[in-house]
């Protein structure tokens, strides 16, 4: 018993030795990844973008990592050419912020009123279940933004002053929810199910109906839908806090992720929180928190450029 400590605690050093080898190691040999403007195999046509925020942040602090990244994002897309961005965070701190996101990216000088109208809220195909009646019409009009909606505008190409940069591309930003989620899905099928429910009494339907896959996937994904990322970014506001946690989705719409490439950093890790703990929570949070920076965003579309895709069966 006596010798139990100090081999517990030898072999603890030598397993932390270790570990900190390998991880010194992959450090070094990390390959950099590719220029924004490199020629890729492929890029991704829609780019999804989970922001992970920290409870023990300030809510500033949060939001301003959150935006700054959004904007350094779109302006990297329009930069590739990727034609659809969009980007979630599980406490709906984009969705809170979208009229300050889009009167940043979008002037007032190139905005036409058309522009700001419901046609760019794109909602599920079913009223709130308390105004629901057997004679209300399916109508976005009776649908309120908290059942599944999501934002969505265009943003046109800003000539850059540089030459050497190449041209813009236009992008569509999706600002996502909880409630783009399952709450959605759930939805959807009760307003399909309420369909098939007046077809059955109008024209006295006996047949037993059966909801398809692809027929829940046209409402979903379809003209008013949510199209599926073909590339996945997750992003941490506390990149030393979610070092080491496993990869989440923090509730992002899962119909949509049936062949999506996943990129989370899990090297970043700037500073250990416990050494910070005498600090004010203000300088703190500035100290550990951290935006999306060109390099993840590089690395992440090289992965998506050399992966393979299989369909299975």
């Amino acid at each position: 018993m006596v010798l139990a400590y100090p081999f517990l605690a030898l072999l603890h050093a030598i397993y932390s030795l270790v570990i900190l080898s390998i991880s010194f190691f992959r450090h070094l040999t990390r390959q950099t990844p590719s220029p924004l403007h490199a020629t890729r195999r492929r890029l991704p046509k829609h780019l999804s973008i989970i922001f992970v925020s920290d409870e023990d942040f300030e809510e500033q602090t949060n939001e301003y990592c959150i935006t700054e990244s959004i904007h350094r994002a779109i302006s990297w897309c329009q930069q590739l050419g990727i034609p659809q961005l969009s980007v979630y965070d599980a406490e709906g701190i984009i969705l809170n912020n979208a009229e300050a996101i889009r009167e940043a990216v979008v002037p007032e000088s190139r905005v036409k009123d058309s522009e700001l109208d419901r046609r760019h809220i794109h909602y599920p195909p079913t009223p709130p279940l308390s105004d629901y009646s057997e004679s209300e019409p399916l109508s976005p009009k009776g649908v309120s933004n908290s059942h599944g909606a999501f934002l969505s505008f265009c943003i046109s190409p800003i000539q850059s002053a540089s030459r050497a940069s190449k041209k813009p591309h236009s992008l569509t930003l999706n600002v996502l929810s909880r409630e783009t989620s399952k709450p959605s899905i759930a939805s959807t099928a009760r307003a399909i199910a309420r369909t098939e429910r007046r077809n059955y009494k109008a024209h006295n339907v006996r047949d037993t109906f059966e909801l398809s896959v692809n027929s829940l996937e046209s409402c979903l994904e379809g003209k008013n839908g949510l199209s599926p990322p073909d590339l996945m970014i997750i992003h941490p506001v506390h990149p030393s806090k979610y070092h080491r946690s496993p990869i989440e989705l923090h509730g992002y719409p899962p119909w949509q992720i049936r062949l999506t490439e996943i990129y989370c950093n899990r090297f970043r890790k700037q500073y250990e929180a416990r050494l910070m703990w005498f600090l004010p929570l203000h300088v703190s949070s500035t100290l550990l928190s951290s935006s999306l920076t060109e390099w993840e965003f590089r690395e992440a579309v090289d992965q998506f450029a050399t992966a393979e895709f299989r369909l299975g069966r």
